[in-house]
């Protein structure tokens, strides 16, 4: 008998891919805000501080809570992908820019 509903049927790995997507975008972004640390302190710590953020909105993704409705968390995860997006681009803005392309790209020789 088929499911009423066709978010009850049974996903496959689905949810493991997206749960380990979201885990690897976490890691990722904590290790690109350790390196940051070296060049930025600010910027680098609070792309540090963001990490745990991005890991609770993939558990919300995911897996989410029984008492909370499905629109309310896909909200939330959209409201903080947004916000870290937001940090991403002033981060970009504010971080360090090479004062010429030679500085960008040293050229050896």
């Amino acid at each position: 008998m088929a499911p009423d509903d066709p978010e009850d049927a049974d996903p496959g790995l689905a949810a493991e891919r997206t749960r380990l997507a979201w885990a690897r975008t976490a890691i990722a972004f904590g290790a690109v805000g350790a390196v940051a640390v070296k060049n930025d302190v600010i910027i680098g710590l609070a792309m540090l501080a963001a990490t745990p953020l991005i890991w609770v909105l993939g558990v919300l993704a995911v897996r989410g809570s029984s008492r909370v409705p499905r629109s309310a968390q896909l909200l939330l995860v959209s409201v903080g992908v947004t916000l870290v997006a937001l940090l991403a681009a002033v981060g970009a803005l504010l971080g360090h820019s090479p004062a010429s392309l030679h500085e960008l790209l040293p050229l050896h020789g």
